[in-house]
């Protein structure tokens, strides 16, 4: 697996709300509804969307519950158009660590640690949020092969 260091410019995205327990299939339920929400509001807005579908993590996942944003990245004009459950935010311009994912989403957490050990082992800070953006549509593309970008901000 490849890690490097990227500089990111500041990024912005609009985003529902979602939070699901471990068990079961909950957080694939909670990802489909929640990027349903928001393609479905860019659709009826004309917003046209710059990634793929996304998940950001503001914070740590603790306890038996994971929180997170469903979302896509768009421009700044069309960020303003956020408005009820669909809200508008930045991923910070600055530093982070990123590496591809290819397999199962259930292995995911494997290609974090590795960002996390690398972080560690090269004496960067970690900071949030840490993203995810889904490059491959799983209904297309057999499981082995799913691609999923990750991201690890190093700067506040």
């Amino acid at each position: 697996m490849e890690i490097t260091r990227k500089s990111l410019p500041e990024q912005h995205y609009i985003y529902v709300d979602r939070e699901a327990s471990y068990a079961g299939n909950e957080i694939a339920e909670a990802m489909g509804s929640g990027f349903g929400e928001v393609f479905g509001f860019t659709g009826a807005k004309g917003i046209t969307p710059l990634s793929m579908p996304m998940s950001v993590y503001i914070e740590m996942p603790s306890g038996d519950k994971m929180s997170f944003r469903a979302a896509v990245l768009v421009n700044a004009e069309d960020a303003q158009k956020a408005e009820g459950d669909v809200k508008a935010a930045t991923l910070p311009a600055g530093d982070a660590l990123t590496t591809t994912h290819v397999g199962p989403y259930a292995n995911l957490n494997q290609s974090h640690k590795a960002l996390w050990d690398y972080a560690d082992e090269h004496d960067l800070p970690k900071a949030m949020p840490v993203w995810e953006i889904y490059v491959d549509d799983p209904g297309k593309t057999a499981e082995a092969e799913l691609r999923t970008e990750i991201f690890r901000a190093l700067t506040a």
